[in-house]
């Protein structure tokens, strides 16, 4: 893992962070318990740990402020070609770990987890690809929340059964390990992973998600 660096932010970086935190207020489904604010700044960090530059994190606060419409000509008279790339790249089929993140059924959900699984496999930009695992490692963290403040409920917000959406993110963490190894972001999202398997009652969670979900699967 390479040794930390401070990264100088410029006005960019604070115009993209109040855009987000605007958009994300008005439009974005938030993590839930996360204000707009924190959720937008929290995954710039994440990229700014992982040793990611200044254009990448303005990049993960629009992936985050964005519901599933990307205003490319606005982002790029805002920001630039360059941000929209990573932006285009980064933001599609997201959301499917984080309770509640994206309102969507069964059938749209499992379409999307391939889909987001796709693109960690296939994805060429790395810098693209950082922003994506920090994507990750942020939504796995609110499960993670989500089962030590409410236990095992917490998968009755999810579309999918416990087992499949547990494998879905196991799935993400083991191709973002082998593509990004000795990474922060990878050795995080190993880390929460073991927790929330810590975490989930699989058994009392599928017997409640079933309760809750008659018919979905």
């Amino acid at each position: 893992m390479a040794d930390a660096h401070e990264v100088q932010v410029s006005d960019k970086f604070l115009r993209a962070a109040q855009w987000a935190a605007d958009r994300h207020a008005a439009h974005a489904v938030a993590v839930p318990t996360v204000p707009s604010v924190a959720q937008v700044l929290g995954l710039a960090s994440l990229v700014l740990e992982d040793d990611g530059t200044e254009r990448e994190a303005i990049a993960a606060m629009l992936v985050d402020a964005l519901d599933d419409d990307i205003p490319r000509k606005e982002l790029t008279e805002r920001f630039g070609k360059k941000v929209t790339a990573l932006v285009v790249a980064a933001h599609p089929d997201r959301g499917t770990i984080a309770p509640g993140r994206v309102p969507v059924d069964v059938v749209e959900w499992r379409r999307r987890a391939d889909a987001a699984l796709e693109h960690v496999v296939t994805e060429e930009d790395p810098q693209a690809l950082r922003i994506r695992a920090a994507s990750v490692l942020q939504e796995a963290r609110a499960l993670q929340r989500e089962l030590r403040r409410n236990g095992t409920i917490a998968y009755v917000r999810c579309p999918a059964p416990p087992t499949e959406h547990l494998g879905h993110l196991r799935e993400l963490a083991t191709v973002l390990g082998r593509r990004r190894p000795r990474t922060v972001i990878t050795q995080e999202l190993r880390s929460a992973v073991v927790d929330i398997e810590r975490l989930s009652e699989l058994e009392t969670a599928t017997i409640a998600w079933r309760v809750t979900h008659v018919g979905a699967a």
